[in-house]
């Protein structure tokens, strides 16, 4: 595998690395490597997910996407599909690159389901995964594709991206991290009980902590790694079992408790 990289990739590479380690949250670190990304390594579309472990299955979620100009954003199907090996990857103990072509045949691919009800309504074909572990903790799956017309992933493509392997790890492991330590301390007791006696679960219970600590829509979203339509998801279940209309009412009826 090819290592020869000009000194202005090497420069790149730091300065976008530098970009990436003053996001704040996971979302603008994801957006920012993507959109950097794509100056070294041009692709036609991109997919971060958060990964995790669940009852000994691997799991996605929370995806950030990066598609092509005016092309339609439909990054949740791509939790749907059965990916070939994704998930061994995923439980991996540590960080991986690798080739969609890799895992099957191109011609084998163009015949499963995830590729014609997935991939290809979105105009891709060739893809490259980065899949992030830091001390056997699942963090992110990074996917980036190109259109059939073009050629596949690189051997320099491949080295690149081991090269940020470690830098990323390092980066989200300490997003990973703050936003476990934000919510170890939220919602407080008193604020879980009431919240109990109105049926809510608790998930909808650190959303009525935020709420009531004045977060934003956009904050509470980027603390909890999840949608806005999740989020309206979730507001609409709590107003139902609260018996309150918006959130101003919630904020009343919760906002003393947690004093």
């Amino acid at each position: 595998m090819s290592s020869a990289l000009f000194d202005y990739e090497w420069q790149f590479l730091v300065q976008m690395l530098t970009r990436v380690f003053c996001c704040e949250t996971y979302t603008e670190a994801c957006d920012t490597l993507l959109r950097q990304l794509r100056t070294l390594i041009p692709f036609n579309a991109a997919t971060i997910f958060r990964t995790g472990r669940k009852d000994g299955q691997a799991v996605v979620s929370d995806p950030v996407s990066m598609d092509i100009p005016n092309g339609r954003s439909d990054d949740l199907a791509f939790m749907t599909g059965e990916y070939p090996r994704w998930s061994e990857f995923i439980m991996s103990p540590y960080s991986m690159v690798f080739r969609q072509s890799d895992l099957i045949a191109p011609g084998k691919w163009e015949t499963t389901r995830v590729y014609q009800e997935i991939w290809e309504p979105k105009g891709i074909f060739w893809g490259l995964f980065m899949s992030v572990v830091a001390n056997d903790r699942p963090l992110i799956m990074m996917c980036i594709h190109r259109e059939k017309k073009d050629e596949d992933f690189s051997a320099r493509d491949i080295y690149l991206m081991n090269v940020l392997k470690d830098p990323l790890e390092k980066k989200f492991g300490q997003l990973l991290d703050e936003s476990r330590r934000l919510m170890s301390s939220n919602p407080p007791g008193k604020l879980s009980r009431a919240a109990a006696s109105y049926g809510l679960t608790k998930r909808e219970t650190e959303i009525v902590y935020m709420v009531c600590a004045g977060k934003s829509s956009e904050e509470i979203c980027e603390k909890l790694y999840i949608t806005a339509a999740t989020l309206s998801k979730h507001l609409s279940n709590i107003y139902g079992k609260t018996k309150v209309r918006n959130r101003t009412q919630l904020f009343g009826m919760f906002h003393d408790i947690i004093q």
